[in-house]
């Protein structure tokens, strides 16, 4: 039996009392044609009333601010969404799909955003005939209803056409609802939304009604797919997951719920799972309309299978562009749309290093650091410059990353970058984009831990307290402060680092691949193990190994 996280008795006897009941494996009617589906995720649509101007924030040592130093931290591409969103919408459009289905965030949570979100959506289903399935995410809806935001309630008014209308069944107290998508197949979307949290849940609400859903299907001799925000299995080692996930993700694969359509993470990935009872279920999850590479899906449901195949927007109608953007950005744009989203993207990780990179929490939490010691002081001072440290460039006889190292007698590889916040790119694109060892490498792991290395050391340098500094050596290593014992400082220093830049997304969680497959219910592949304690050794394993190989 699953393991069951202690969240109060009665949730936990009603998830073990529903393991006992039977379970619908998938499988569609021979005599029946294959269901094909788009799917997106994390449209982020924003309206031009509610862009606003530029911001030049985090632009310091970007490579090209004027060009991309509007980039957001997150690489949403927020000024080219509407063009993005109608491009992805006419291939929808021209495909032979007969439904899109689109897995929450659909916009920025502004009202105005939604209003024409929705007008968007009605005038492709006018055109083609088709028909678009939306629910919400946690950008979507506010907790209450304002000038600006709605509410679910409001959701579920603004998007009655695309779900709510047709549905068979809704739950009222929540954003959920099924819809039978043909005679064979029941779509469940699922509110897993806490309204005014990046966090997401399943309540025992939706659970209750999930339940009578699942049975409903069984009963109706429907295959049944679902369609959440968040994630009901874990894509990388140190993801953030919804409350008793494992034993929802089990209670999914033993009755019926064998396929989920995810959003969220802003990442083209794919994980299985296998309940205790032999149950396969996939967590397919799609990356960001908005975000390089500028991602959504096609799948096609045959008969026990699944098959995938992952498409990118790669141009745009420069004309639905903002008056904001320069003529040579919208040239840009037009010409090349994927390689200037990709150098959109890259930016966007330079920014967001400026921005986050000098935060001292999480060397607090590795090294178990005290406030108001004099070791906390030097690593609060540390973060407090690092950011200028790792702005600087990685090669160049002075005033760079290999003159810092060379100095402790530490050579850095050779590449093509620039500064370090490109080889970061690197590793979150893989990330992003899916399929992470075919775009990523370990020597972009290799360069960017040594790049953190020297941004430390150049850090640690110029501090001024260097008793405080010796306290915070001392701490890591047990040694007193010289050149030796500071090298190995700034090491433990940028593993940690690195462990908070990239934790677990240089390496695919589980098989299968991520972008283009064929997913069978028979045999999954590497799995995400359900239960807690393998779960546990497992990133303890990925620590280690991380520590060890890199």
């Amino acid at each position: 039996m699953l393991l069951i996280k202690n969240r109060g008795r009665f949730t936990a006897l009603m998830l073990i009392l529903c393991f006992f009941s039977g379970s619908i494996p998938f499988r569609g009617s021979a005599a029946s044609a294959p269901l094909r589906l788009t799917v997106a995720a994390d449209t982020h649509f924003q309206c031009a009333d509610d862009l606003g101007a530029f911001s030049d924030e985090y632009t310091e040592n970007i490579l090209e601010p004027d060009l991309y130093g509007y980039a957001s931290t997150q690489g949403q591409m927020n000024y080219e969404s509407e063009a993005i969103l109608a491009e992805m919408l006419a291939q929808f459009e021209a495909s032979d799909s007969e439904y899109l289905l689109i897995a929450g965030d659909l916009t920025c949570g502004k009202r105005n955003s939604h209003l024409a979100f929705a007008q968007y959506l009605r005038q492709t289903e006018e055109r083609s005939g088709k028909s678009i399935f939306v629910i919400n995410g946690n950008h979507d809806c506010a907790a209450k209803s304002s000038e600006t935001a709605i509410s679910m309630e409001e959701f579920r008014e603004i998007y009655a056409d695309f779900g709510y209308a047709e549905a068979v069944n809704r739950h009222e107290a929540s954003a959920s609802y099924a819809v039978d998508l043909n005679d064979t197949c029941r779509l469940l979307a699922i509110d897993s939304c806490v309204y005014g949290e990046d966090e997401g849940k399943i309540s025992p609400g939706v659970f209750n009604w999930l339940k009578e859903q699942a049975a409903d299907a069984k009963r109706s001799g429907k295959t049944v797919i679902a369609m959440m925000h968040h994630s009901i299995l874990p894509h990388y080692e140190l993801q953030p997951m919804i409350d008793l996930w494992r034993s929802y993700a089990g209670w999914f694969a033993d009755h019926g719920i064998r396929t989920v359509l995810t959003g969220h993470i802003h990442a083209n990935d794919i994980s299985s799972s296998v309940s205790d009872r032999g149950n396969t279920i996939y967590d397919i999850q799609t990356g960001s309309l908005i975000t390089s590479p500028n991602a959504y899906r096609i799948l096609t449901f045959g008969d026990g299978s699944i098959d995938i195949e992952s498409r990118f927007v790669e141009r745009i109608d420069s004309s639905l562009l903002p008056e904001t953007l320069t003529e040579q950005q919208r040239e840009l744009l037009s010409v090349d749309f994927p390689a200037y989203a990709k150098e959109y993207f890259v930016t966007g990780v330079g920014k967001w290093f400026n921005r986050n990179l000098g935060s001292v929490n999480r060397l607090k939490r590795w090294f178990k650091l005290k406030e108001n010691t004099k070791a906390y002081t030097a690593a609060e001072r540390l973060m407090g410059t690092l950011g200028s440290a790792v702005g600087q460039d990685i090669y160049g006889p002075d005033n760079s990353i290999e003159a810092t190292l060379s100095d402790f007698g530490v050579s850095i590889p050779q590449s093509g970058y620039k500064k370090p916040y490109e080889a970061a790119a690197k590793l979150m694109y893989g990330f992003f984009h899916g399929d992470e060892q075919t775009v990523s490498s370990p020597e972009d792991v290799s360069l960017l831990l040594k790049c953190l290395e020297g941004a430390v050391l150049t850090a640690a340098r110029e501090l001024p307290d260097r008793e405080s500094l010796g306290a915070l050596v001392y701490r890591l290593t047990g040694k007193p402060l010289s050149n030796e014992a500071l090298r190995e400082t700034s090491e433990k220093l940028a593993l940690a680092l690195l462990e908070t830049l990239a934790g677990g997304i240089a390496d695919d969680y589980s098989e299968p691949a991520d972008l283009n497959v064929t997913l069978t219910f028979d045999e999954a592949g590497e799995t995400v193990p359900l239960h807690a304690l393998i779960r546990f050794l497992r990133l303890i394993i990925e620590l280690i190994k991380r520590a060890f190989s890199i």
